[in-house]
């Protein structure tokens, strides 16, 4: 195996097809084929099953794409250390970041970044916390930040920013507005009858959302979804409804207007990480990145640290 037989059988697997991977590569299908006719020779079987649509792998398909995922980690990791060896403070930060996180995270963080390290370039990748993981381990972005995880993934690294609580916003006129006063810790039971304004599945508060209501056993009256919990909260405001909305985005950004209520229960609480690939050369201005979010957003927290 070398990298350019791995690179081309890996594309193939995540297109599901010789003609796409052919397309995403820039080499013609017969090209491909042959690339892949010469593999399957050399260690004595099938790697892919062709008679699946989309395309799929056999047993020894799957062995061999991890061992290419591998190959080609290997070598961009050369590449990387012997540039950076070179230059030093360029190259290039791929960070997967949700949209209201970098909005909220990188205006404070970016002109120092920037005036560190003018040379490297940055890309961000925005979707829901859920997705970031897979975002890491497939190769799409160098950092992440992500909520409360399930579950370890052995492959990643783990680095504690903070922990933090969610908060309920009410309309004014909601009953639960007219029967606690402002700013008082609750259950999150204490809405039960309230009509709720909800982000939709994928993202960390809608997931946190689901296990409260699970735990109290609670079904209440969805009015509206969206992706933004901003919008959730503007909205719940002004339609006399309820939404949750996290709370590190209250004391480090936004100061809106509004009656809001801290939920109680520590099992609730989520922490945000940032996490990485454990087996990748993690350059200088990564470093320096993950210390300048941690100053400029996170220094107020407490029991920051790394979990392996």
């Amino acid at each position: 195996m070398n990298v350019r037989q791995a690179q081309y059988l890996i594309a193939v697997h995540e297109e599901g097809s010789i003609s796409g991977a052919a397309k995403r590569l820039f080499i013609t299908q017969p090209a491909l084929s042959q690339t892949i006719q010469m593999v399957e020779k050399e260690i004595g079987a099938r790697v892919f099953d062709r008679t699946t649509t989309p395309i799929s792998l056999t047993c020894a398909g799957e062995r061999y794409i991890a061992s290419a995922r591998k190959l080609v980690s290997l070598e961009q990791n050369l590449h990387r250390e012997i540039e950076e060896i070179r230059q030093e403070t360029s190259g290039r930060l791929r960070v997967g970041i949700s949209t209201l996180r970098s909005m909220a995270i990188l205006p404070r963080v970016l002109p120092r970044f920037f005036h560190l390290y003018p040379s490297v370039e940055l890309e961000l990748e925005e979707t829901g916390s859920s997705s970031m993981e897979q975002l890491v381990l497939g190769g799409k972005v160098d950092l992440a930040l992500l909520l409360s995880r399930s579950q370890v993934v052995e492959e990643l690294t783990y680095i504690t920013l903070c922990r933090e609580r969610l908060l309920l916003f009410a309309g004014p006129q909601t009953a639960l507005a007219k029967r606690i006063p402002p700013y008082s810790g609750i259950p999150i039971d204490e809405a039960r009858e309230e009509r709720f304004i909800s982000v939709f599945p994928g993202h960390g508060t809608r997931t946190t959302q689901d296990h409260m209501f699970e735990e109290y056993k609670m079904n209440p009256r969805i009015l509206f979804e969206t992706h933004s919990v901003e919008v959730a909260r503007r909205l719940a405001i002004t339609c006399n409804a309820v939404a949750l909305f996290p709370e590190t985005l209250l004391s480090n950004w936004l100061q809106p207007t509004g009656i809001y209520y801290p939920i109680l229960g520590d099992q609730f609480l989520r922490e945000l990480y940032f996490c990485y690939h454990r087996g990748s050369y993690v350059p200088r201005y990564m470093w320096d990145f993950i210390r300048i979010v941690r100053e400029e957003c996170f220094s107020w927290e407490p029991g920051k640290g790394e979990t392996t």
